[in-house]
Parts: C-alpha cells; sequence; structure tokens
C-alpha cells in the first residue's frame, strides 16, 4: 500500500513538480488547495485560511504533510495589507493544520515545512550562516521565525518536524530564474546594485530530491538550509546567465536606488545577501545532483 502525502501550495511553481515527483515515487498525492481543480490528477481538499475553514478528510489515513503554502515574498509591493497576508498565509495555514490535526485521530509521522535562508536576514555579510544562528531582525526574518515556531508545535502531537530553509529555487518555468533571464533575452541583463551580494540557490530537483529524504529519513529535524553548498555572488550569476543564454551584459550595473524605485523596500530581496551553509543536510546523507551554478543553468535552460 502507498504512502499518503498531502502537499499545501500544491499547485504552486515548485508544490506542482513535487506532487509529480512524489507520485513517481510511488506515494499516494493529494493537495490542499482554496479552490476546485477538475483537471487535476489529485485529489483536491479544499480550505480557506481567512474563515478558518479545512476538510478534515485530507487528513485522514494520511502519512506526511508537505506545507508549502504562503503568498509569494516578491510578487508585489510590501504594503502593510500586503506585508500581513504574507505572514498570515504562512502563520494562519499552519494554525489551521494544527488545530484540525488536534481534533482528528491521524497517523501523520512527519510534516515538511517551507521556510527561507531569509530567516538570516536580508543583509550582505561575510559570516556563513548555519541553522544554529540566530534570526534576522528584517521583515522576511521575521516571517520566516514566526513560520518556523508555528511549525514546530505540531511535535506537540508527537509528530516530527523538518523546516527547510529555501534559496532560490531554479527552474525553467514559474520561478525566480524566467524572471531573471527575461532582460538577458531581450539584451538589456544586468548586475544588480554592487553585484558583491550573494545568491544562495539551488536546483529544483534538488530541492524535491531534499523533501523526499525529509519525508523518508526519521533522523532528520529542525531546520536544514536548502541550496546549494557553491553559492555565487549577483555578479558571477548574471555573467553566468548570459553565457548559459549566449547573450552579452551591454549595460552597466543598476543602481540600488533604481531597484529601489521600481520595486519599493522588497528590492532588497536583490541588493542583499550572504553565504549560507549546505553542511547540516549533507551530513544527513543528501548528494547534490547539480551542486554547482554553470552546469545547473545548461540543464534548465538548454
Amino acid at each position: 500500500m502507498s504512502l499518503k502525502v498531502l502537499v499545501t501550495g500544491g499547485t504552486g511553481a515548485v508544490g506542482s513538480q513535487l506532487c509529480d515527483f512524489l507520485a513517481g515515487q510511488n506515494f499516494e498525492v493529494s493537495v490542499l488547495s482554496r479552490r476546485k481543480n477538475e483537471n487535476s490528477r489529485y485529489t483536491t481538499y479544499l480550505w480557506d485560511y481567512k474563515h478558518a475553514l479545512i476538510d478534515k478528510k485530507a487528513l485522514e489515513n494520511c502519512d506526511y504533510i508537505v506545507h508549502l503554502a504562503g503568498a509569494g515574498i516578491a510578487d508585489s509591493r510590501w504594503t502593510s495589507e500586503r506585508k500581513r497576508e504574507i505572514l498570515e498565509s504562512r502563520i494562519k495555514t499552519t494554525s489551521l493544520i494544527y488545530k484540525a490535526l488536534s481534533t482528528v485521530d491521524h497517523k501523520v509521522k512527519a510534516i515538511i515545512s517551507a521556510s527561507a535562508v531569509g530567516y538570516y536576514g536580508q543583509i550582505n555579510s561575510d559570516h556563513i550562516y548555519v541553522e544554529d544562528d540566530p534570526p534576522g531582525e528584517d521583515f522576511v526574518a521575521q516571517v520566516c521565525q514566526k513560520w518556523e515556531e508555528e511549525s514546530r508545535k505540531f511535535e506537540n502531537l508527537g509528530i516530527r518536524t523538518v523546516q527547510f530553509r529555501i534559496g532560490i529555487v531554479l527552474m525553467k518555468k514559474g520561478g525566480a530564474l524566467e524572471k531573471m533571464a527575461l532582460p538577458f533575452n531581450y539584451n538589456v541583463g544586468a548586475v544588480l546594485a554592487s553585484g558583491k551580494q550573494i545568491i544562495p540557490w539551488i536546483h529544483v530537483v534538488d530541492l524535491l530530491r531534499m523533501i523526499l529524504l525529509g519525508i523518508q529519513s526519521s533522523e532528520m529535524k529542525g531546520p536544514y538550509n536548502a541550496c546549494s553548498p557553491h553559492p555565487v555572488s549577483n555578479s558571477a550569476f548574471s555573467k553566468l546567465l548570459a553565457k548559459t543564454l549566449n547573450k552579452p551584459i551591454l549595460l552597466p550595473n543598476i543602481p540600488e536606488f533604481v531597484l529601489k524605485t521600481i520595486l519599493g523596500k522588497r528590492a532588497v530581496l536583490l541588493t542583499a545577501g550572504s553565504r549560507v551553509s549546505s553542511q547540516k543536510i549533507i551530513n544527513s546523507g543528501f548528494k547534490f545532483n547539480h551542486p554547482e551554478l554553470e552546469p545547473c543553468l545548461r540543464d534548465i535552460l538548454t
């Protein structure tokens, strides 16, 4: 009999690939979603965190939950309303699952929850961040910290929890790379700000494999940085992206103030970044298929 995995955020860019990947590993996959998709190959259960509604049938005979749901941090300007949605879409969804599991007989063995390397703060630093480092103090760091705190509450129910602090996920469609490649395709690609800021990145296939390991390994618990062991600067990333696409970099660096004018406060997602260690997940037995950026970009884009 197949083990059952429930995925939240299963219709998103990463979540949809995760569902197919887990199904290919002989898991029985179902999805928690805000709306029904009659064309989906996976059983879909409805939930609505804004009204504290969840179909508890989703939790029946469920062995594992992968919690990816959350409003996109980079999708729109950080107005007060948007910042509240970014936070509540993570905290309230996690709390909703917790309350539902508290009221039903369940056999959930583990919950794998997304987080982000933004946990350490959007800063440029020479420090290499490890999982034991304290959280940063900015908006994204606070969101990640509160999200992880909420997910750890499942341990009160005897459920193993894993939090993956995910870097920039590189994939062909639907992710950051598609947006990053667009100006290069029109010959207007450029290095951003100083270009020295670090980009912690991960190939989507490695992230999917990492989540699978989190499901299968009963020894894994707590936070793990989910990014390549070889992060690069924005300058190096831009030059490798241009090379992979066979495009030139003709423009000078785009100044930080221009990015702030265009993007508002979320520009910090592009202008700041530090190195993050992947040693803990490697020590757990994980081996990267795509540890180096240049072959990773070739695999995705060519």
